[in-house]
């Protein structure tokens, strides 16, 4: 009976000293080809279409009204290059305007979707505003097309041992009229090897399509301990897909149905470095399961949507 209770203490320590590894905070990278496409370049309408329903977070400090329209909203031109001057000169999109820093989409007329570490307290319902329509060549925003956050329905930021939760649920402070809410998976869970996309504004520039995504198996930082891993999973997969920071929150979709199967709420680094040119580059790594660091919250373990 002894040495059993010391068997269980031992292994719950190895369970402990193994979470720093399974849930290392990190962002994104480029899994084989690059597969980031601008909106109006995609050659799929029933995704741009959907694209529409995609919102960017941007501070409150970011934007202001035009002195002559009042229905002209004006934004900072900071480009991408501009805020992260490290940057390597053959990084994409450095000449575009980088507005926010999270992802979402619309479930309802009134009711955004996001990672949960992109909406934390009440204050950050406050003091952010949502953006649809932040594309390519944009240099102002119509006001009809930002929204304000009215009140967190449910939040969840967990990252433990015993379970992966990352969403919130947002009320705006109006009706959503002119774009429709994307349908998503209620029931079920998506299959290995299913092919997704993605869409949200990566580094905050304006809104990419990123295709070429699979449902993956077991990477291996959660192939050094499947039971635990297996378990965790219920409320997330993982994928190969091109994102950065400021996807977060993104919807990813079943490229066959057509229906959201998750939000990407983590993954590995965005950049390493380039010690020749003395830059950050994207990070990159060969496509294949075992690299696949990228977590989907499973859309239908969310709460408070409906």
């Amino acid at each position: 009976m002894k040495n059993s209770r010391l068997i269980k203490i031992y292994f719950l320590l190895i369970l402990a000293f193994q979470a720093n590894s399974l849930f290392a905070s990190g962002l994104d990278l480029i899994y084989g080809r690059d597969d980031r496409y601008e909106v109006s370049d995609y050659n799929d309408n029933e995704f741009i279409e959907k694209a529409r329903s995609v919102a960017l977070r941007v501070p409150n400090r970011r934007l202001s009204l035009d002195s002559n329209d009042s229905q002209i909203v004006r934004f900072n031109t900071k480009t991408l290059g501009n805020l992260m001057p490290k940057l390597c000169s053959s990084e994409k999109y450095l000449d575009q305007y980088s507005l926010g820093d999270c992802s979402a989409f619309l479930v309802s007329e009134n009711k955004l979707v996001t990672a949960g570490h992109c909406m934390m307290t009440q204050s950050d319902c406050k003091n952010f505003q949502w953006v649809f329509d932040f594309e390519k060549g944009a240099t102002f925003l119509n006001r009809n097309n930002i929204y304000a956050c009215k009140k967190i329905i449910t939040q969840k930021y967990i990252y433990s041992n015993a379970e992966v939760s990352d969403y919130a649920v947002i009320e705006l402070d109006r009706n959503v009229f002119d774009r429709s809410p994307l349908e998503r998976r209620t029931s079920g869970i998506v299959h290995r090897g299913t092919p997704l996309l993605a869409i949200g504004h990566p580094l905050g520039v304006p809104k990419k399509i990123v295709d070429g995504g699979k449902v993956m198996s077991m990477n291996d930082i959660e192939r050094e301990h499947p039971i635990r891993s297996f378990f965790l999973k219920t409320n997330y997969f993982t994928t190969n897909l091109d994102v950065y920071a400021g996807n977060s929150g993104s919807p990813v979709f079943n490229r066959r149905t057509g229906k959201v199967e998750g939000i990407l709420i983590q993954g590995a680094n965005d950049f390493e470095t380039d010690y020749e040119n003395k830059c950050q580059t994207s990070n990159k790594l060969p496509d294949n399961p075992r690299n696949s660091y990228e977590k989907v919250m499973r859309i239908n373990r969310i709460e408070g949507i409906d």
